[in-house]
């Protein structure tokens, strides 16, 4: 189904990450589904969502690239951390699209240093704590107040 205004890159990304959306809504659902671990599809939709390399990915989960290819071939549940830190990916990658309208306005501005964190948000995305900051920078963003 094509969306009118939206790219195909962003029609895609909505599609991805409406499997995951009920679990932004709900903490509770959340927490359920990272203590039951995600499955190993997650990370070939985060692969898809992002259109990076499995390097890249791997790199931001603090995995080795084997291991990653691991997780995909073997096609298991995701561990606790690992289920985690995707669920916060899709939420911030959610969250960008709608900050900014589309996943390519949102992808361009990750990598440019932003004065309101003080670092490219990009190279945040490895831990927990630095995507919450990203998320707190897109909603200072959406409410007007970027400094």
């Amino acid at each position: 189904m094509e969306i009118p205004g939206f790219g195909i890159a962003t029609q895609q990304a909505i599609e991805i990450l409406g499997r995951y959306q009920s679990l932004f809504k709900s903490p509770k659902a959340k927490l359920t589904a990272i203590k039951k671990g995600l499955e190993s599809k997650a990370i070939n939709d985060l692969l898809d969502l992002t259109g990076a390399t499995q390097f890249d990915v791997a790199q931001i989960l603090d995995l080795t690239e084997p291991t990653l290819r691991k997780y995909i071939k073997e096609g298991k549940e995701l561990n606790t951390g690992l289920s985690e830190h995707i669920l916060q990916l899709f939420e911030l990658f959610d969250k960008g699209m709608d900050t900014f309208g589309s996943l390519e306005e949102f992808k361009s501005w990750l990598p440019q240093h932003n004065v309101g964190i003080d670092a490219k948000p990009l190279e945040l995305l490895d831990t927990i704590i630095g995507i919450n900051i990203v998320l707190n920078e897109l909603m200072r963003i959406d409410y007007g107040a970027l400094a």
